[in-house]
């Protein structure tokens, strides 16, 4: 197109008259066609995305289901801490220990009322642990919750670790001082022992293939050092494992206190102690 524009004459450098050229006003020819192909193009890509999203497709998504309690209906515990609760059944944890080859029984206890009916005893989820694949045997066989025999599992792999690396022989036998006792801790007021629902157990002494023999009252020590002797050592490697990887949440040694002076107590409350 060309613009309507009169011709008219200019005077150049040397005064010569030029005619003047006419302007093209190509706007109009380009850039409606430009735009509407712009448009177009725009329109097909948003047709094509559109046909290539894939279709929604309806997935049945199946409720996690709410964890079992530790406490047997009929009992009413408002005002009991979780703390002072038993703890509540590990699901597929007799599946896992059967799986890690350990020799055990069910054998649930009865939940009750203490004596004066402050707290629970007994827990749902209890097995009697006899052997493991090695093969320490137990001066009784342990009757804990099955989330202590599986951590009996671990405390029996770092005994025989430690063994190996300072004696040079693996551990035979390991002696226990018991379980399950109904009864709160002897030097804390309302709080309730992990013995109650048999989710602690007490290690007194240790014996090594060929009859060398390791006490904790004998050979732990007091105080943040080692003692030089291996007993020693073994004994403090042994309880700072348990601690570092978190096989127990409550190590109590007799650096803890005197009511430990010969025994290492360990349980899996809900709360951390290192007593090592």
């Amino acid at each position: 197109m060309i613009a309507d524009v009169p011709a008219q004459r200019t005077s150049g450098p040397a005064g010569a008259s030029e005619p003047h050229v006419p302007r093209l006003d190509l706007a109009p020819v380009l850039v409606k066609p430009l735009m509407t192909g712009v448009f177009g193009l725009f329109a097909m890509f948003t047709t094509l995305a559109a046909a290539a999203e894939p279709a929604a497709v309806a997935v049945d998504v199946e409720p996690v289901p709410t964890p079992e309690s530790g406490v047997d209906p009929g009992f009413d515990v408002t005002g009991i801490s979780d703390y002072n609760l038993p703890p509540a059944p590990l699901p597929g944890c007799e599946a896992a220990l059967t799986t890690a080859d350990v020799e055990f029984k069910t054998s649930p206890l009865k939940m009750h009322w203490n004596g004066s009916k402050e707290f629970l005893c007994g827990a749902k989820q209890v097995v009697v642990y006899r052997r493991s694949a090695t093969k320490i045997r137990w001066s009784a066989s342990p009757r804990v919750t099955c989330g202590v025999a599986r951590a009996l599992v671990a405390f029996e792999v770092i005994v025989q670790e430690e063994a190996e690396r300072l004696f040079g022989r693996e551990v035979a036998s390991i002696e226990q001082m018991g379980t399950y006792n109904c009864r709160q801790i002897a030097a804390y007021a309302g709080w309730v022992s992990q013995h109650s629902f048999a989710n602690a157990i007490d290690v007194k002494r240790f014996k090594l293939k060929g009859g060398r023999e390791i006490s904790v009252q004998k050979h732990y020590g007091r105080g943040t050092d080692a003692p030089s002797h291996k007993e020693g050592q073994f004994l403090r490697a042994v309880a700072r494992r348990l601690v570092a990887e978190k096989v127990f949440n409550v190590v109590l040694t007799p650096n803890f206190d005197r009511a430990h002076h010969n025994h290492f107590h360990l349980d899996l409350a809900a709360y951390l102690v290192d007593g090592t």
